[in-house]
């Protein structure tokens, strides 16, 4: 059930969903469906988060951007998707309106990016665009007109919990506190882990409350 909305998106409105490391294009077609449900036209940008370096990806991203016919586009980023939106709109600013949502995004660093760096065999694992520094620095305040909202998981269970301690409450993979970020206009918390963020119909819904009203609570 997706809940009733008074004002309902514009059909020239659209969304552009990113998923995160080790993902493919296909594991945001769940939240996808829900945004469609709430009247939003969607695009799953699938990339490769091991084999592409961060200007390749961001060169393949605004491609997309240009080709697409709306008036309004939003972005959605799970993860690694909501640094590569920032780094997309840092690069190019001149976006057409919209709202940005990002799930469980380490914009202070991810402990478990770093713990996998400080070795040779997990640098493979987190592949060309952590050379980057995504994952491992924290990212610098958001600045953009683009409002942002994140929504962090709280429960606790995830394989990151088998490479470092992380920070309570966490998902799993990410602490709260590494959620977070200068310049956000709002943060909530949903009881579901990192992955299960990409499932979970309160975190649709939450997703299409922001994009309509700029906060969680319209």
């Amino acid at each position: 059930m997706t809940g009733y909305f008074p004002h309902p998106p514009k059909k020239s409105e659209a969304v552009i969903l990113l998923h995160g490391i080790w993902m493919k294009g296909f594991c945001l077609y769940p939240l996808a469906n829900r945004l469609r449900a709430q009247g939003y036209r969607t695009v799953c940008f699938s990339y490769r988060s091991l084999r592409d370096s961060l200007n390749e990806t961001l060169v393949h991203l605004h491609r997309c951007i240009e080709n697409l016919e709306a008036e309004a586009i939003h972005f959605v980023g799970h993860s690694l998707g909501g640094l590569l939106i920032q780094q997309l709109l840092e690069r190019y600013p001149e976006q057409r309106p919209g709202g940005v949502v990002a799930l469980g995004t380490p914009f202070a660093g991810s402990i478990v990016a770093r713990q996998l760096y400080s070795h040779q065999p997990g640098r493979y694992l987190l592949g060309q665009i952590i050379e980057e520094g995504l994952l491992i620095e924290s990212a610098p305040p958001w600045e953009f007109t683009q409002k942002l909202g994140i929504i962090a998981g709280v429960r606790g269970l995830g394989i990151g919990q088998l490479i470092a301690r992380l920070p309570q409450p966490n998902d799993g993979t990410v602490g709260v506190i590494e959620t977070k970020l200068s310049g956000m206009t709002d943060h909530c918390l949903v009881r579901t882990n990192h992955t299960g963020l990409l499932f979970s119909p309160a975190v649709a819904q939450l997703t299409g409350t922001f994009l309509r009203y700029h906060h969680f609570t319209p």
